[in-house]
């Protein structure tokens, strides 16, 4: 500690959070938003120019690719910049600083629902990140960082592949032996199906407490990824549901044509594993229950039954299970929804900032303004609800318009008295 700096840039350093071979990571506060952040410092100092320069390639190529995403699943990168030389990132502090590195080991391994549903919130953020053209090239447990609330956080994209990048962005084939898929061990380019096969290995890792495959040297080790097929994950793990186990072997599949095509369908899949029997939907209520059911709702105690039969031949009934990812923060779908039953979460850059139940709306901004969703909303439990999409002008009356612009309002202005609320209570830590 008598050699920790007593600021870099603008931000006040705190502490030492971790040290790794190309530098030091401090916690550290921002004066200017008042928040702790994370400072990975790259280290330039003592080594070769050779090491120098990757080090740079490294730094430039981490703020550019993560930089650029925006996901509640992804660390943020807030800022980066040199300071006497040397090249700094601020990044989104994780309290705890924990990864998904000590849940691989057997004796410490997560029941298998929860080792899924990590995964499945990884398969999204790399959905997110393929679809804005970054490839990490570099997933593995100790780059998947976990939040006290159990929400992974994946980080470092220094060997990142970006679409935009030009031909000067070559930083070697890939990352991590152990968790390369068997394409980007022949020097291929690593793809979007080849993130989804490293993802693979984490899963299997979770799960069996041992990586799919392990040998003595480099080159055995690539042997076995290239031609060999991991031990089956069953015989491991007896207990495991078969259709998790199919999942698994389709992750690890050598041709990537027979894997998961992107995030969101492995993530899919990851849900549909542990959807229970009592959760599968029930009959679905007919068009007048749907009306009798909406209309005992606060958002429609001033609409008529017949203005609440307009919403609804204009909707859809959807249920979604717990931990179901209903708006994705970022996402393109327009619709607004109406909670019939249940509850959910509304997380903002992974922080959760309001809640709602039975009676509330949400994605009403992003409906009428037609933007990107700015915030994620997950089911806290099974959740009923009314989903539209459509411009009212388009199907419904002008008197519902009006009850539905009025009802729009109110909902704006109950979530500014809740926020506001939340905020003025005392702070800790």
């Amino acid at each position: 500690m008598g050699n920790l700096p007593a600021s870099i840039g603008k931000y006040r350093v705190l502490g030492q959070a971790g040290r790794g071979a190309m530098g030091t990571v401090y916690l550290a506060h921002d004066p200017v938003i008042d928040r702790k952040v994370a400072i990975k410092v790259y280290n330039l100092e003592g080594t070769g120019d050779g090491d120098a320069q990757l080090a740079r390639k490294l730094f430039y190529n981490e703020a550019r690719s993560a930089g650029a995403l925006d996901h509640p699943n992804i660390l943020r990168v807030f800022d980066a910049g040199e300071v006497a030389g040397q090249p700094y990132i601020a990044m989104e502090y994780v309290p705890g600083g924990g990864t998904l590195r000590r849940h691989c080991e057997a004796a410490d391994r997560l029941a298998p629902e929860a080792a899924a549903r990590l995964v499945a919130q990884t398969a999204r953020a790399l959905h997110y990140a393929h679809e804005h053209g970054v490839t990490h090239r570099d997933v593995k447990p100790a780059n998947i960082l976990l939040t006290p609330q159990g929400m992974v956080k994946l980080g470092d994209f220094g060997v990142a592949l970006r679409e935009q990048a030009t031909a000067s962005q070559t930083l070697g084939p890939f990352g991590s032996p152990r968790y390369v898929a068997p394409e980007q061990a022949r020097g291929q380019p690593a793809t979007p199906r080849s993130d989804l096969y490293s993802l693979g290995v984490v899963l299997y890792e979770l799960l069996a407490g041992r990586p799919p495959f392990a040998a003595a040297s480099l080159s055995g080790l690539v042997y076995k990824v290239l031609y060999e097929e991991p031990p089956p994950i069953q015989g491991l793990c007896p207990d495991l549901p078969a259709a998790l186990a199919a999942v698994v072997s389709r992750c690890l599949q050598k041709d990537p044509a027979r894997r998961f095509a992107t995030g969101n369908e492995l993530a899919d899949a990851l849900d549909a594993v542990f959807v229970k029997a009592e959760e599968a939907p029930a009959a679905l209520p007919s068009p007048e229950e749907q009306v009798k059911i909406l209309a005992r709702l606060r958002f429609f105690r001033d609409f008529s039954e017949a203005e609440v039969g307009e919403v609804v031949r204009a909707g859809k009934w959807e249920t979604y299970p717990q931990g179901h990812r209903i708006v994705e923060e970022g996402g393109q779908e327009h619709a607004f929804y109406v909670l019939a039953s249940g509850a959910v979460a509304v997380t903002k850059g992974g922080q959760e900032v309001a809640q709602g139940e039975a009676g509330d709306c949400f994605g009403e901004m992003g409906y009428l303004s037609r933007g990107p969703r700015s915030a994620t909303v997950t089911a806290r439990s099974r959740v009923a609800c009314l989903k539209v999409n459509g411009t009212p002008t388009e199907w419904a009356s002008l008197p519902c318009q009006m009850r539905l612009n009025r009802a729009f309002q109110q909902a704006l202005i109950d979530r500014l008295a809740r926020t506001t609320a939340a905020l003025a209570r005392p702070q800790r830590g």
